[in-house]
């Protein structure tokens, strides 16, 4: 009996001491659930839990088509996460979670039937979310995922012309509590700026000395870039408008100060994305509200102009998080809603190209090419980096054309007689590239 009885109750305590582990262990998950998630949030470059963008495997999107992919940069072993174009056109560089980088000769995109050439550079000891070409496109910045800082690259040439070599040089001191989810440098090297995904914007020399820091009072920054002329800094967020700094200098290259300079007012919701054109005399928004706008921002505010709309248009669908790039002529607008990207004409305000389903995760960086109308529109996701041709910018700028010649003298009828042409020579060549 006592065998019996002895041998029941060492099975009663196998079973509790069994459920008791196993409710121990479920609570391990449950609690480790959140850090887990913001890990991953944190190495997709996002750093909030609670958003979409979150790091999974990335499968390349093999089974997408579409008539303008021109090619597919492929080299990367982790999500790339974001691409910047050098101002001479030449160069992409990409970088990736799996801390490569990877600097893509952008001569060779024509080159029927051979793979571009690139040379591959790496993060040591992290990986890099962010990266910018410098002005003379001899180095670049990225934002470091785990230091959540700057660190500076430089780039050489090996001895037959071609890039080669990829060196780290300077890591900035960390500054930011909350993510770096923009970065962006003055065109004349004066300053380089880092924003963060909670409100604080720094403006830093190239020594890496913070020379101003500004809290944008958007309760949390969704967007923000450096413009073109270097004159001014944009930041969006929650709030319905744009908010624009002015960053001085003086004709010693000296720092003067950093100060509001204007706001685009007129979304009805929060702003997600802002971009500028290559003159910087344009900027274009998208926001919740289901709107893109185009502003005219080549104003004397200190004399009181502000300002002014130019158009607006309507996209689809309400997005919770969209990226907005305007062509350097001021005259296209692409938006990237999840994996897809909507191309549109701004003279006509409507979208004139869609391709969806692009990638398998969502789209990190959208961007034109740097020639006048942007014939390349580039963009990044999974382990990829796409190229596609932009008919959209022909089309834009031969609409632009026919409405000015409704309008002009004699004297500018020849000349923009000539742009028509030559615009719509490059039309048909793309159309016919992405037909063949």
């Amino acid at each position: 009996m006592w065998p019996v009885v002895i041998g029941i109750a060492c099975v009663v305590i196998a079973v509790l001491g069994f459920c008791c582990n196993s409710t121990s262990k479920s609570n391990e998950v449950e609690e480790a659930g959140p850090q887990t998630e913001q890990k991953v949030a944190k190495a997709a470059g996002d750093g909030n839990a609670q958003k979409k963008k979150k790091l999974a495997k990335c499968k390349p999107a093999a089974e997408f088509r579409h008539p303008l992919l021109l090619t597919t940069f492929k080299g990367h072993g982790g999500e790339v996460t974001s691409f910047d174009v050098s101002s001479n056109g030449k160069y992409l560089i990409s970088t990736a979670t799996d801390r490569s980088l990877f600097i893509w000769n952008m001569k060779e995109l024509n080159t029927a039937g051979k793979g571009v050439k690139s040379v591959r550079g790496n993060v040591e000891y992290d990986s890099a979310n962010l990266i910018k070409f410098s002005p003379d496109n001899k180095s670049f910045i990225t934002s470091l995922d785990n230091a959540n800082s700057i660190r500076v690259f430089k780039m050489s040439k090996n001895d037959d012309g071609i890039m080669g070599k990829v060196q780290a040089v300077m890591d900035f001191q960390a500054t930011h509590t909350e993510v770096i989810m923009s970065i962006g440098i003055d065109s004349s090297g004066n300053y380089l700026m880092t924003a963060d995904n909670g409100t604080r914007v720094d403006i830093f020399n190239l020594k890496g000395d913070i020379l101003h820091s500004i809290d944008t009072g958007t309760m949390k920054n969704s967007s923000a870039c450096v413009s073109p002329c270097g004159r001014f800094v944009a930041v969006s967020g929650f709030t319905p408008d744009v908010k624009v700094w002015e960053v001085s200098f003086d004709k010693v290259k000296q720092f003067k100060s950093v100060k509001r300079a204007f706001d685009l007012t007129g979304h009805n919701a929060g702003v997600l994305s802002v971009a500028f054109s290559a003159d910087s005399s344009r900027a274009a928004t998208v926001a919740k509200d289901m709107t893109w706008k185009l502003w005219n921002i080549d104003v004397e505010y200190e004399q009181g102009q502000d300002p002014s709309l130019l158009c607006t248009g309507k996209i689809a669908e309400k997005p919770e998080e969209a990226i907005i790039a305007l062509s350097p002529n001021g005259k296209t607008v692409a938006i990237a809603i999840e994996n897809n990207i909507v191309v549109y004409n701004v003279i006509t305000q409507q979208a004139d190209v869609s391709m969806t389903g692009i990638f398998s995760s969502e789209i990190r960086h959208v961007a034109f090419s740097v020639d006048e109308c942007g014939k390349y529109l580039f963009c990044c996701g999974d382990r990829q980096v796409k190229v596609f041709n932009n008919v959209t910018g022909y089309r834009s700028k031969i609409d632009y054309l026919n409405k000015e010649l409704r309008n002009c003298n004699q004297t500018a009828e020849r000349r923009l007689n000539e742009q028509l042409q030559d615009a719509s020579n490059a039309l048909a060549q793309l159309e016919k590239q992405s037909s063949s």
